[in-house]
């Protein structure tokens, strides 16, 4: 375990590393590094937990060492894996990771300044994502390793418009515990749908912490609750706003919708499975048929249309 260690008067000297105030990390406080190596300097980020004992803390340790130990096997140059163990004062306080040039997904989501191609070209690049890790799952000795934390704002966006996956601490990897995941949510409709398997053995001691908004992360991770997550972001995208809280019944009537403007039917149905028995499927290579059709699937426009058609 590689370790790189830091006095508490360093520790002291970092600047905090800004998020957008729409970005929430409730794990722990993230801080810019600078290593020195001979006449250069390399910028880091130290990620400095809130919880550093307990049972969620080993579980953190030891998913941090499984993606350190596992990095060059699953070789994946899209995921930002941790680096090194920090400690601070001789106290084992988190991790450091490349500090990427990049933009926070959500914000390039949301910038008027980035055509919708682009914004749909990132979208893929996450799906592609994905099917790199399904193929790691089934040519490598890491068979459980799911992202489980998916949402906007755990991906970045560097200078050449390439997405990458960050803060990835809470992923499924290795026999881990389970973590916290954003659109897992006890107040979804995922609660509906008997393909997502509850983790019966969740509690506040280990699955979840203090921190926590809800109860999130009470669901096993596999491809489907990836999958499920990731259909959540194009979703959201397309609508303009979240719809993680949607009723089954409010989710069917947006999808309905969606084909009436006219969104291709084969990605509607991929889009479907989330709330059926099916498996999920990846919608990545159909998403460029979107492209059309976004401005009219937003949530105004949606409202309209609804208020209209009960008249």
């Amino acid at each position: 375990m590689e370790t790189i260690s830091l006095t508490k008067k360093r520790f002291e000297t970092l600047t905090p590393y800004e998020l957008p105030n729409y970005v929430y990390n409730t794990e722990g406080t993230l801080y810019v590094l600078p290593i020195k190596n001979r006449w250069t300097t390399q910028l880091k980020l130290l990620k400095r937990l809130y919880l550093t004992n307990g049972k969620v803390f080993g579980n953190k340790l030891q998913t941090i060492n499984s993606l350190i130990d596992n990095k060059e096997e699953l070789d994946i140059e899209e995921i930002v894996f941790p680096e090194k163990i920090a400690t601070v004062g001789g106290e084992i306080v988190g991790f450091t990771m490349p500090l990427i040039d990049s933009i926070n997904l959500s914000t390039a989501l949301r910038s008027r300044d980035i055509d919708n191609e682009r914004k749909i070209n990132y979208l893929k690049q996450i799906g592609m994502i994905l099917e790199k890790m399904k193929l790691r799952r089934e040519y490598t000795n890491v068979s459980d390793f799911y992202i489980n934390d998916l949402h906007e704002s755990n991906f970045v966006v560097d200078g050449n418009d390439n997405v990458k996956a960050i803060d990835i601490d809470s992923c499924k990897i290795n026999g881990n515990g389970i973590f916290n995941s954003k659109y897992l949510s006890s107040k979804s409709f995922i609660n509906e749908v008997y393909k997502y398997v509850k983790n019966n053995e969740c509690s506040n001691e280990y699955g979840y912490h203090k921190y926590s908004t809800d109860m999130s992360g009470a669901f096993i991770p596999d491809e489907n609750t990836d999958l499920y997550c990731y259909i959540i972001v194009i979703l959201n995208f397309l609508y303009g706003d979240n719809i993680q809280n949607f009723t089954l019944q409010e989710f069917y009537d947006y999808l309905e919708y969606l084909q009436y403007i006219g969104i291709d039917k084969e990605l509607l149905s991929y889009f479907e499975k989330i709330a059926t028995c099916s498996e999920n499927v990846n919608p990545y290579e159909l998403l460029d048929s979107l492209i059309p059709y976004i401005g009219r699937s937003n949530y105004h426009v949606y409202s309209y249309h609804k208020k209209k058609s009960s008249k």
